[in-house]
């Protein structure tokens, strides 16, 4: 009975993790075949949604789709939510063939943790027929208690469920148990009406009741008096003639063996039902009798164990023999009743555990002469608690687990924010006022870049390698952790703590700077690293002056360490106040486009304009690009602004066309944020058609070693839309000839830098910008000069090659109506 229930525990179990609330209909198919192939006693398996009406599953004699059960108190005690968990219903008629049945449900929830239906698992009366087979009277009776509302329930038997005797019952829930019972959960109880045996299930979930009334015990007891002693009978009735006395004895000994047969019924009855089996050891002879239970337990036939002690030991287990042996020992030589626990092995090979207990007799000179004694198997509980051991080791696995996983990250194995956090509190409140302590904060630059264009696989692998590093470069006893996103954190306290942090940072911003591999392909980045040093009185801003530095290194330019220092927190809280109006200005659209040209080097004729982003704030007057540009990429602004100047050039562009002006070409910055925006092309599609021809400008400054075959896509589909590709700043980042040969920009645009270098004379050119020349007349690319200032630079460069030039020499950066006007006073008006 209790590896049914079992079973169906486990079915009901399965199928609801397998059911979705979302799709009752189909979702469990697959997990109902397989409970209902695997478990013979299963009739039935019901997915019930939240209406009570079965929608899908499976019942033997016919199809149950469609069934009201509503008014079951499986489904409305998990509907109403007064029991959670695996519910046992009192067995009940089924409503398709009116058979009983036994139904264990359990709840399905939704996403949100909603009442989404039941899962209900069935067993049917024909299951239980067996547990009557051990029984050869016809009138024993099978309650079941069941542990979800402490109800007996006749299982239908031969004769029928009668309800249980009001005295059974009584005496059931007033008596406490038998010292005596054969095995621990066992009750008996000798009542003027019946005898009751009560057994609870080794899962906990019910109990089972036998009940045979004295009435039959008697009856059956005269029967084999009648049938066995019949002669005994006629001599009785014999020596009656002999007088009163004689017949006095016989009726007496008539009576005591009626007696003693009915005690017999009831013993064999009651280690029946308990699966009890009795044993009687004859030490002296060395000769042991079982009785047909004592058979059953060990996997023999009945009648066929031999009797002898040797024989009884071949089918102890080999591991337990010693201690079995010992254990009967150790009882003969102390006196005492014999408790022992012990394998053993069937010879149809499985492993039973068995527990004895049994009374040593002994002679008048205290030497043990029998043992009379009983065997019961208690595999399941010892399986039980077994189970229980590796739960509960299980469960304190799991609970460190979930300790640990709370207090580390799961990608970097380092520590996350909150063990940094607890970490740094347990120092601050045990650690000396003052004692020296060393905060480095640390994030990894470009790392949106690297996640957007390699993907999340690549940016995983970068961390875990920026966390190695970082813990290698860490010395003895700092807390290194990852603070979450790309930040890391390194604590350290002690004497040298500031030395040790600075040297930490130093190690690993040059381990930093070599590329890492991933797949073949190499990811260049960097680090920015912020170092705050105080002592433990001073500790509570050590995290945020931290921060600061940070960003004071970022704004620096990245790939660099930097302490804090008061100066530092006004630079940061002025960055900060940029950040805040770079934010509102956007909102409120005020950031402006200026155009600056770009003239032919040969005759200086317009060849296009290059879109510059301008912000003009009520307060503060015009804010330098320079000053808020690196806010803007750091806060990861730099598509929206990208998109916004792509706008207004275009709208400008068809203003001064419609003006009748010649504008050939605008060239506008693209920064990799807003390259790789998938709205990117809608942009483009709803500015079309286009007033001018359109150029990208892709800031040289970022990673183009590995160009990914995305970016090549979207340069791919740029290009077949007419847009021309550019490297701006040109000679300043690290774009190889095999990143060129693989982008074949349209053209490359020379960072000021090197042509504001300039030579020795006027008329000298840097041989960087000089081979840059040779690179884009090899390559066939056009080349635009920036930061052209004078007449001689002009005419070296067209000298040399660059076919477009650009700077304060021919104009500055100006809004659209100067523009305009400049058009007008250096170039003819358009004639066609």
């Amino acid at each position: 009975m209790d590896l049914l229930v079992r079973s169906m525990r486990l079915s009901a179990e399965t199928v609801a993790e397998a059911v979705s609330a979302d799709d009752l209909v189909h979702s469990g198919d697959d997990a109902i075949q397989t409970v209902t192939d695997e478990n013979v006693g299963i009739a039935a398996v019901l997915i019930i949604d939240s209406t009570g009406h079965v929608v899908d599953g499976h019942y033997k004699n016919g199809t149950p789709v469609g069934l009201d059960l509503s008014d079951r108190p499986y489904f409305t005690r998990h509907r109403d939510g007064t029991w959670q968990g695996l519910y046992i219903n009192a067995p009940l008629r089924a409503r398709v063939d009116q058979t009983w049945s036994l139904p264990v449900s359990l709840p399905i929830s939704t996403a949100d943790g909603r009442f989404g239906g039941v899962v209900a698992v069935v067993a049917q009366e024909d299951y239980f027929s067996h547990l009557y087979r051990p029984f050869a009277a016809k009138d024993v009776q099978i309650y079941l208690r069941l542990h979800t509302d402490g109800r007996f329930v006749a299982l239908p038997g031969p004769q029928g469920a009668p309800p249980l005797l009001t005295a059974v019952e009584a005496a059931i829930a007033q008596r406490p148990p038998q010292s005596s019972a054969p095995q621990p959960g066992t009750l008996r109880f000798d009542l003027p009406e019946a005898v009751a045996t009560l057994s609870e299930s080794p899962s906990g979930l019910f109990d089972v009741l036998v009940l045979r009334r004295h009435a039959a015990l008697q009856a059956q007891a005269r029967n084999v008096a009648v049938r066995g002693g019949f002669g005994v009978f006629l001599g009785a009735a014999f020596l009656a003639l002999a007088g009163l006395s004689l017949v006095r004895w016989a009726n007496a000994a008539r009576t005591e063996a009626e007696r003693a047969r009915f005690l017999g019924e009831r013993l064999r009855l009651a280690t029946t039902a308990g699966g009890i089996g009795v044993w009687d050891y004859d030490i002296v002879n060395n000769h042991e009798v079982w009785d047909e239970t004592m058979h059953r337990l060990y996997g023999l036939a009945p009648g066929s164990f031999s009797g002898t002690h040797a024989h009884w030991l071949r089918m102890v287990h080999p591991e337990d023999r010693e201690q079995a042996v010992s254990a009967f020992r150790d009882a003969m030589q102390r006196g005492n009743d014999l408790s022992n626990e012990f394998r053993i092995v069937t010879p149809a090979g499985e492993i039973r555990v068995m527990a004895t207990h049994a009374r040593l007799f002994r002679d008048r000179n205290r030497k043990p002469v029998r043992a009379i004694g009983v065997n019961y198997d208690i595999s399941e509980r010892v399986a039980r608690e077994h189970e229980l051991q590796l739960a509960r080791a299980e469960a304190e696995a799991a609970r460190a687990r979930i300790a640990h996983d709370a207090l580390h990250d799961p990608l970097t194995g380092l520590a996350n924010r909150r063990g940094m956090d607890d970490h740094l509190q347990r120092c601050l409140q045990t650690a000396d006022p003052q004692t020296p302590m060393a905060y480095l904060h640390i994030d990894v630059d470009r790392f949106k870049a690297i996640n957007d264009v390699f993907g999340h696989p690549a940016g995983d692998h970068l961390l875990s390698t920026v966390a190695r590093l970082l813990a290698e470069a860490a010395p003895p006893g700092a807390k290194v952790a990852r603070m979450g996103g790309d930040e890391f954190a390194v604590f350290l306290q002690g004497p040298r703590a500031a030395r040790l942090a600075q040297a930490c940072a130093e190690q690993f911003l040059k381990a930093c700077r070599e590329p890492v591999d991933y797949g073949g392909r190499k990811l260049w980045f960097s680090v920015s690293i912020g170092l705050s040093c105080h002592s433990a009185e001073a500790a509570e801003s050590m995290v945020q002056n931290a921060d600061i530095a940070l960003y004071g290194a970022k704004n620096a330019g990245r790939d660099r360490i930097v302490p804090f220092s008061p100066e530092l927190r006004l630079r940061v809280e002025e960055t900060k106040r940029i950040a805040d109006k770079l934010v509102d200005a956007l909102r409120r659209d005020r950031l402006e486009v200026h155009f600056q040209p770009q003239v032919s080097a040969i005759s200086h004729e317009l060849m296009g304009v290059e879109a510059l982003v301008r912000w003009r704030d009520p307060e503060d007057g015009m804010i330098r690009p320079d000053t808020f540009l690196p806010v803007a990429r750091e806060m990861g602004l730099m598509g929206r602004i990208d998109a916004l100047v792509l706008r207004k050039s275009i709208e400008a562009a068809h203003r001064l066309v419609a003006r009748g002006l010649d504008l050939p070409r605008i060239s506008v910055n693209v920064d990799l944020q807003r390259l790789m925006q998938p709205d990117l092309f809608d942009d483009l599609v709803d500015l079309h058609p286009l007033p001018c021809a359109l150029s990208f400008e892709l800031l040289e400054t970022l990673d183009y070693d590995e160009i990914t075959d995305s970016l090549l896509e979207v340069l791919a589909r740029l290009r077949a839309m007419g847009i021309a590709i550019e490297i701006d700043d040109f000679g300043r980042g690290r774009t190889s000839l095999a990143t060129l040969q693989r982008i074949r920009p349209d053209r490359l645009k020379i960072d000021r830098s090197l042509i504001t270098q300039g030579g020795p004379t006027p008329e000298a050119i840097d041989p960087v910008v000089e081979a840059i020349c040779n690179i884009g007349g090899a390559l066939n690319i056009g080349l635009t000069a920036e930061g052209v200032e004078g007449p001689e630079q002009a005419r070296v460069l067209a000298r040399h090659g660059c076919d477009c030039l650009q700077g304060f020499y021919f104009a500055r950066p100006m809004a659209e109506a100067d523009l305009a006007n400049w058009i007008l006073q250096n170039h003819a008006l358009k004639t066609a």
